[in-house]
């Protein structure tokens, strides 16, 4: 774990294999990316980069201090990072991946600067049966493959204390599943209880509409 000397509560931690995670809250500026580590040659293994939630601007010089970065995953809370030539060039000749959630600002640089995405699981619905004390929630995955597929994580209470239960269930895409189907008719695939929530979906709205924008495209 790495702190920074000049940014209280920002820190950079070293999960191995080249994954970095960096917390803390508010904009990042270049200078506060030096640590009271006397070798800073450690930025240069960094591979994959994820920023938590709360940092809110990346500025100039962040980002290009990670010269081996081919992954990028950024949180909701981030509204702005500082493109310069040299991250744009480094953006490009590493063809780095950005991980973000549908309409985020990080959906948009990748958008803007036509870089690959990955998007962020969607949380479709969740739903309550109180009969049986159980909560289901219905979740939209994706992968760097381009697959998808549907998560049901079920949560149920246990007899006794300590003793709670539940499952996840992997399953795949509905038969009738096709892109460039309405949000309404995507809704119908899924029991009613979830239907309501399926429809507001922001998220889900927007990856149907690019589905039917590639479907168009391929034609």
């Amino acid at each position: 774990m790495y702190f920074s000397k000049y940014h209280s509560g920002l820190c950079f931690i070293d999960r191995g294999m080249g994954n970095l995670e960096i917390h803390g809250e508010g904009s990042i500026s270049a200078s506060d990316t030096e640590t009271w580590n006397p070798d800073e040659s450690w930025k240069e293994q960094c591979t994959v980069l994820t920023v938590y939630d709360g940092i809110t601007a990346i500025c100039v010089g962040v980002l290009e201090q990670f010269p081996n970065m081919v992954k990028l995953r950024l949180p909701k809370s981030v509204t702005r990072i500082d493109m310069t030539d040299e991250l744009n060039t480094l953006l490009h000749t590493n063809d780095v991946l950005v991980h973000a959630a549908y309409g985020s600002y990080g959906d948009t640089v990748a958008q803007n600067n036509g870089l690959r995405f990955l998007p962020e699981n969607i949380e479709l619905a969740w739903c309550r049966d109180e009969e049986h004390d159980e909560s289901t929630k219905l979740v939209l995955r994706f992968y760097e493959d381009g697959s998808m597929d549907l998560l049901f994580d079920i949560f149920t209470a246990g007899i006794s204390a300590g003793s709670n239960g539940g499952a996840s269930l992997d399953r795949p895409m509905p038969e009738e599943y096709y892109p460039g189907c309405t949000l309404e008719e995507f809704a119908d695939m899924f029991s009613a209880r979830y239907h309501e929530q399926i429809i507001n979906n922001s998220e889900l709205k927007i990856f149907l509409r690019r589905e039917a924008e590639r479907k168009n495209k391929d034609k």
